[in-house]
């Protein structure tokens, strides 16, 4: 596993923890510029969805679904690189990396 593939697996335990402890108060909250933590998930799980499932659509599922969505389209994203070469795969990893990075950011 490379330096990068490690940081992404050490977000998405990250992220999926963090959100699994917000109630529905916490994410009805705002979050600039989103209008609330769940509207930043639904973002993000977009974002994750274009880089790395071919941007196919995200379904719009409950909120005790947000985190096992998030978990779902990461590890995807990162298995989908496994199939390109070495720059592409890195670049992909590090795109969801960074993507990962922003949500648990904005979620904090």
């Amino acid at each position: 596993m490379t330096t990068a593939a490690a940081e992404l697996e050490t977000e998405i335990r990250r992220l999926r923890i963090r959100i699994i402890s917000l109630t529905t108060a916490q994410l009805d909250e705002a979050t600039p510029p989103a209008l609330s933590r769940r509207a930043a998930i639904r973002e993000a799980l977009t974002e994750f969805s274009r880089v790395g499932s071919d941007a196919r659509p995200v379904p719009a599922l409950g909120d005790q679904n947000l985190a096992d969505q998030v978990v779902v389209l990461l590890e995807h994203g990162q298995r989908s690189a496994q199939s390109l070469p070495e720059p592409d795969r890195e670049n992909r990893i590090v795109t969801l990396t960074e993507a990962a990075v922003r949500l648990r950011r904005t979620l904090a």
